[in-house]
């Protein structure tokens, strides 16, 4: 699923993305200027564009806040009870990647691709953490090893939709008013 920013849209990520740069420089002064072969700058960049695309393909309130405690790297994005991080790349064959363990907090990870130039994101696709505990594997991509899933172990985006309804209709009695 690709999603295409107006000029309005990219601006806004861009500035938000700054905001959250700005603060994490004063939080974490001597973090890594460079990473992931990303500056800083872009690395935050990715991160609000994926974030903001999956919001609106799912049309759910996307966290706009700058503030210095951050979100603790566990849950960007909620779908109703169910929480979702988003991962962003600048790769066409990127994969999901995650530093450590204790990052695999949600009940959903996203993996979205980001064309910073075109302004557009592709959401490659999601993984249950069932499934991404069943199918993680350790490896060097440069940087020591991460734990990755695949692009071909996601399933589209759509069907995330489609299992969240079904789960809200059996599970209606028990759904908070």
């Amino acid at each position: 699923m690709k999603i295409t920013l107006t000029d309005r849209e990219f601006k806004f990520v861009e500035m938000l993305a700054k905001g959250r740069h700005f603060l994490k420089d004063i939080v974490i002064p001597d973090r890594g200027l460079i990473d992931w072969n990303n500056t800083q700058d872009e690395a935050d960049l990715l991160g609000v564009m994926g974030e903001y695309a999956v919001s609106k393909y799912l049309k759910i309130p996307m966290d706009t806040e700058v503030n210095l405690n951050g979100d603790g790297g566990a849950v960007d994005l909620w779908l109703g009870d169910w929480s979702i991080q988003v991962k962003a790349t600048k790769y066409i064959d990127g994969r999901l990647v995650f530093n450590s363990k204790k990052e695999m907090k949600s009940l959903i990870d996203v993996l979205t691709i980001c064309n910073m130039q075109k302004q557009t994101i592709d959401i490659a696709g999601y993984i249950s953490n069932k499934d991404l505990m069943r199918k993680l594997y350790e490896k060097d991509l440069g940087f020591g090893k991460r734990y990755c899933i695949d692009q071909n172990d996601l399933k589209d985006i759509s069907w995330l939709v489609f299992y969240y309804l079904e789960w809200r209709n059996i599970n209606k009695d028990h759904l908070p008013i």
